[in-house]
């Protein structure tokens, strides 16, 4: 028979588990984003150079720099679920959005960088 011990351990592993599991569909859905995004940029682009306006250049620094702010913004939420999961369980570093988007976050907070 179990003991308590045993049911306390089954029921940490399973929030582990649950807590990786919702890391990992978070990280789904922001890679999901982040790839219709860029396909919407790359399409707005392309009709910007087939336009040939002269408003385009001023469209284009628009466009990317959209981009660029919505990027860095799913890189925050990718690193806050990271956080929330780190609550109940450690990430693998190879799955680790705050390791893989570190230099990007620093390269939005500090342009030197």
């Amino acid at each position: 028979m179990n003991t308590m011990e045993d049911i306390v351990q089954i029921v940490r592993q399973i929030g582990q588990q649950q807590a990786q599991n919702a890391y990992y569909r978070d990280c789904y859905a922001l890679f999901k984003l982040l790839q219709d995004l860029t396909e919407h940029t790359l399409n707005e682009l392309q009709n910007l150079y087939k336009s040939g306006t002269e408003r385009s250049t001023n469209s284009v620094h628009q466009l990317l720099r959209n981009f660029q702010n919505t990027i860095c913004n799913l890189v925050e939420r990718a690193c806050e679920a990271q956080a929330e999961c780190e609550e109940f369980c450690s990430v693998n570093a190879s799955f680790s959005a705050r390791d893989v988007f570190d230099p990007i976050r620093r390269m939005h907070t500090d342009p030197q960088a």
